[in-house]
């Protein structure tokens, strides 16, 4: 009996150190990543600022329906608004036959009304800005494509402020070459420049300068997020990992780095990971981002949800469609999650770097969110059940189980 036992304990022993060096990555950002102690929830959304004027209105409306929700520390929820700065001048664009690119920034006072609406929902804490870009695409690249391409020659002379939405996928990354495809890289020193450049341009426009960067299309370079961190930017957010170009059929092209929430980089920049979606005028439903919301409050993570511009520029009947939706799932996850909390990614960031009250630090806690977070990889889950090593795992599971987890978070 003894020889079996031992036996045994060897197996286990030796498969869990082989599956521990195997996944040493997933183990370390799953142990390094903080466990948050309530669930959290945030909008964010990305292309606001240059184009069409009845943004505005659309900003207010988006306003006025977070307005009407609050957290148990009575905060409203918070939109972060992904800002472009900048645009085609059309006017001079087409005076010019489009033969030079003219800038038309923000600051413009045409935009008058995009901007103050910004301002009013931040006043009212419902809205925080974050740098998305100067342009949502590289303009020489842009100017490049227009001179073979009528669709994009008559986008930079069209309408008085077109929306960047229109342009093909390929040519809203910002920060590579993608006039041809497969993309190549731009000149590291003007990427270096555009960076610093957008970065003191939201300053200017806004009277300070940005915390959080939202990388167009989430393809950026080690050149331009170095460049952000030298003017004071200090979170990216990222989709979890860091894309760096698009193949030949304009795909963008996944990246080998990888990123957990609060991980900071050599730069000193913080990372934060978006990848839930409430994407109404594409088919996402307010349920599956309230599924997220159970799966990342599980995990003990916060739940960032990606809703774009797109959702609310179209006509009343998509917006309203649109606003409905977030008034659904806000009301479902109030309902489920009593302690949900709202906050900007900002302030997210802040409170996982100084360790507030928010992140856990009970490390009987800790064990137990971080089993649950390696039973989320699929791979190593069935790895760990095949070889029997997942039995440990559930007793110290059970043994570390919080006494203080609602029913939604224990499920």
């Amino acid at each position: 009996m003894m020889p079996a036992i031992a036996v045994a304990v060897l197996w286990l022993a030796i498969t869990a150190a082989l599956l521990a060096l195997a996944y040493r990555r997933e183990l370390s950002a799953a142990w390094r990543e903080p466990v948050l102690r309530a669930p959290v929830l945030i909008l964010e959304s990305d292309d606001w600022g240059y184009g069409p004027l009845l943004q505005a209105e659309r900003l207010d409306r988006i306003a006025d329906l977070l307005a009407g929700f609050q957290d148990a520390f009575e905060r409203h929820p918070v939109a972060t608004l992904g800002v472009v700065l900048a645009g085609p001048d059309t006017d001079r664009m087409r005076a010019d036959e489009c033969r030079t690119y003219h800038r038309l920034m923000l600051s413009d006072p045409s935009f008058a009304p995009v901007r103050e609406a910004m301002l009013r929902g931040a006043a009212r804490g419902v809205f925080a800005l974050q740098l998305h870009g100067m342009e949502h695409f590289w303009p020489p690249c842009l100017m490049r494509s227009a001179s073979n391409s009528p669709q994009i020659r008559q986008w930079l002379t069209g309408d008085r402020f077109p929306s960047t939405e229109d342009l093909p996928a390929p040519l809203q990354s910002r920060w590579i070459d993608a006039s041809n495809l497969p993309s190549t890289a731009l000149p590291a020193d003007q990427v270096a420049a555009a960076a610093i450049e957008e970065v003191r341009a939201f300053a200017t426009v806004f009277g300070a300068a940005p915390e959080v960067v939202v990388p167009a299309t989430f393809i950026w370079t080690d050149a331009v997020e170095s460049a952000w961190a030298r003017a004071g930017v200090r979170v990216v957010v990222t989709p979890g990992l860091r894309n760096e170009s698009r193949d030949a059929q304009g795909r963008v092209a996944a990246g080998e780095r990888t990123y957990f929430n609060a991980a900071t980089g050599a730069q000193g920049m913080s990372y934060v990971v978006r990848d839930c979606y409430l994407e109404p005028s594409l088919g996402h439903t307010h349920e599956s981002t309230l599924h997220a919301l159970r799966a990342k409050t599980r995990a003990g993570r916060p739940t960032l949800v990606e809703i774009h511009r797109l959702n609310f520029i179209g006509d009343e009947r998509s917006v309203q469609h649109a606003l409905d939706k977030v008034k659904l799932l806000l009301e479902a996850a109030r309902a489920e999650f009593p302690a949900v909390r709202f906050m900007s990614t900002a302030e997210l960031l802040r409170q996982c770097r100084d360790r507030s009250t928010l992140v856990e630090r009970r490390w009987r806690a800790r064990v137990h969110f971080f089993i649950r977070r390696l039973a989320g990889v699929s791979r190593l889950r069935k790895l760990a059940w095949a070889t029997g090593a997942a039995l440990p795992a559930l007793l110290a599971y059970v043994l570390t189980r919080p006494r203080n987890l609602s029913p939604a978070e224990s499920t």
